[in-house]
């Protein structure tokens, strides 16, 4: 781990939150009045939310903090399936969704890149993390603590965003690969449907149970004291319809329930009961390896033997139909969770009244065309194994520091923002604790407000002034769909920003308008030259002011920009093109957010909180200002840290206008 990094638990740089608990009487699978969709593990796949088979509850159960929000990281905490438990998912937006008490969100701390925590928990360090913790307990229960103490690598935050942007790049490749490779899985479903389908069109039909010698469900207890150890076949032993070998459970069971019990080649089992309604009614042939191994079955399936008259496998083939599904899914009873299908269920049947030399027929066409299928898939499970592997792989480097090149990393370092990672983590527990602390009981202060101060300000050229506006009307000018967007309060907010930002002096003394930071008098000295000199026009609009080039707008530009350094007009168009699509009102809150956090730092507080922030450049501010909302400025400050537009104390203090004598 490099010097500049620091490692840490999630608990210091994120905030968990308990899903919601509800009663079945508060909730539907349809969407009422009063309710509010929840999402629960089963809606967390491949790394994001399936919006299919949502649950609705009375919304009064929930809290704000239960909604989720942009860049929150929703976890499967609990299932019934062990494969979904740490599953995660990223919010990539506000959604007007809670989720269940099976699940958990971690709220990341608005000073950390959010989706660099979420990509540790696609990481196979995570991976093996939650399997060590799960021994020894409930494999189907994540604990809160199991996240929260979680030990991860934390890079500075410029480091965190490059980590976040490289990750991107490599995988958006890499996932289309993996998309082309499971459109061809689906592709192969259809075909193997495809071919059992023609196999079995245009027979005539008869019952199931006209061909069933003898139907039985399994054992049904667990140990004894008497008999030999004997396996026993569990759900747990069956895969993709298939029995596996490889951790078998024994029992002692008597000669009796041996010869009762044991299975034999051509044998049918049904699994008779499972959560999973996929699971339930599926048929497991039984061929001549499984008889030889020896097994008997537990009380979740049912065993067929068939009539000599017919060819198991064919059946079993034929139960592999979409149309058989569906007369299973038909039939099936549901209680508690739980799905069942019986013996009559099974009987009733209907099935191919086949001669049996026809049956063997259609059997090896069958397996010919499949075992295509199946050396094609078994190609595809291996490409999307190695894809798997090289996500791991550049995972691994990302948390270990090996991902970003020496380039990249020293324009890490130039960033606005650049601090060592432990730095960065003070700041993170600094504003945890702020937001922790215990009220005290004496009244409380209000946020800083800030004083009504003045600071000589260097005399300098209208000149520069106009060629900056000059160049901001032309870059919208060459930009038709932003040109709408152009007015003299919106070039007075790129000018604030110039001024203090970029730290080019204008000769502005702004002060709290109620449209933003404004120096008026000052503009109104830089269009009377403007207008004298040719180097724009003013148009009156239906609402305010805008401008237009004219004939020596380009002289302007270039005297403005000859005033500045090759790196200092890179900055300044960076800038201008952040704007373009802004509107007035956008600008305005941009602006407005970066001089009340400016203000901050310049009166004392080197390190405001969000909620600081947003108090000195609204409440603090304006009356106009709180017709905006609240979390319009949050954004705004997420906006700006994302873009390196953080203030930093420079300049002065931008004062309430003073008060007209009378």
């Amino acid at each position: 781990m490099r010097e500049d990094w620091i490692e840490c638990k999630v608990e210091s740089i994120s905030e968990y939150l308990r899903g919601i608990t509800y009663k079945k009487e508060n909730a539907s699978d349809k969407e009422l009045n009063g309710m509010f969709p929840i999402l629960r593990a089963n809606n967390i796949k491949d790394d994001k939310i399936n919006f299919d088979d949502l649950v609705f509850v009375d919304k009064n159960l929930i809290n704000s903090n239960q909604i989720l929000r942009k860049n929150d990281i929703l976890f499967a905490m609990s299932s019934g399936s062990i494969h979904l438990v740490g599953k995660s998912a990223f919010i990539n937006d506000d959604l007007q969704f809670s989720f269940g008490a099976f699940c958990g969100v971690l709220r990341p701390n608005s000073y950390i890149n959010a989706k660099y925590l979420s990509s540790y928990f696609s990481s196979l360090g995570f991976k093996n993390y939650i399997s060590t913790v799960a021994k020894g307990s409930n494999i189907n229960n994540l604990k809160r603590e199991h996240l929260l103490n979680i030990q991860l690598p934390l890079p500075t935050l410029p480091e965190q965003r490059a980590i976040v942007k490289k990750l991107e790049s490599l995988f958006s490749s890499l996932d289309a690969g993996v998309a082309d490779l499971k459109k061809a899985q689906q592709q192969l479903k259809i075909y193997r449907q495809a071919v059992l389908k023609k196999a079995f069109e245009g027979e005539c039909f008869q019952k199931l149970e006209n061909i069933i010698l003898n139907s039985q469900n399994g054992l049904s207890k667990r140990n004894s004291e008497n008999g030999t150890e004997f396996k026993v076949l569990r759900l747990a032993d069956v895969y993709k319809q298939q029995i596996s070998y490889t951790s078998p459970r024994t029992i002692r069971l008597v000669e009796t329930e041996i010869n009762k019990y044991l299975l034999r080649s051509n044998d049918l089992l049904i699994i008779r009961v499972n959560g999973s309604i996929d699971l339930v009614g599926r048929f497991i042939h039984i061929n001549n390896q499984d008889q030889l191994a020896e097994w008997a079955f537990c009380d979740h399936f049912i065993q067929l033997r068939i009539s000599d008259t017919y060819n198991a496998k064919y059946l079993f083939f034929y139960t592999q139909l979409i149309a058989v599904r569906n007369y299973i899914n038909e039939n099936m009873v549901s209680s508690a969770g739980q799905n069942t299908v019986n013996q009559n269920t099974i009987k009733n049947l209907l099935v191919p009244d086949v001669d049996i030399s026809k049956q063997h027929q259609i059997v090896k066409q069958i397996e010919s065309r499949l075992s295509v299928c199946d050396s094609i898939e078994q190609n595809i499970k291996e490409s999307l194994a190695k894809s798997e592997a090289l996500r791991q792989s550049i995972l691994k480097k990302a948390f270990e520091g090996n991902l970003l090149t020496a380039q990249e990393l020293a324009a890490c370092k130039q960033a606005a923002d650049y601090e060592p990672a432990s730095v960065l983590l003070d700041r993170v527990k600094a504003e945890q604790n702020k937001a922790t602390a215990k009220p005290s009981k004496k009244k409380v202060a209000e946020p800083l407000v800030v004083a009504k101060t003045e600071t000589p300000v260097a005399k300098i050229s209208a000149d520069i002034h106009a060629g900056l506006i000059a160049k901001v009307i032309k870059i919208h000018e060459e930009n038709p769909a932003s040109i709408d967007n152009l007015s003299h309060i919106k070039c007075e907010k790129i000018a604030h920003l110039v001024e203090y930002h970029l730290q080019i002096p204008l000769g502005r003394k702004p002060v709290k308008d109620a449209a933003g930071p404004d120096d008026y008098p000052h503009l109104k000295k830089i269009e009377h030259r403007a207008k004298m000199a040719n180097y724009f026009a003013i148009q009156k609009k239906d609402i305010g002011y805008s401008y237009s080039s004219t004939k020596n707008s380009d002289k302007a530009i270039e005297k403005f920009q000859s005033a500045l350094s090759v790196e200092k007009n890179k900055q300044l168009d960076d800038l201008i093109a952040l704007f373009l699509e802004f509107d007035l009102e956008a600008s305005e809150i941009i602006a407005t957010t970066y001089a009340g956090w400016n203000n901050l730092i310049l009166c004392g507080n080197a390190n405001p909180s969000d909620e600081e922030i947003v108090y000195e450049s609204r409440e603090n501010w304006s009356d106009r200002k709180l017709t905006i909302a609240r979390e319009r400025f949050f954004k705004a400050i997420e906006w700006m840290r994302k873009n390196q537009i953080v203030p930093t104390g420079y300049g002065t203090v931008v004062p309430f206008p003073k008060k007209k004598k009378s």
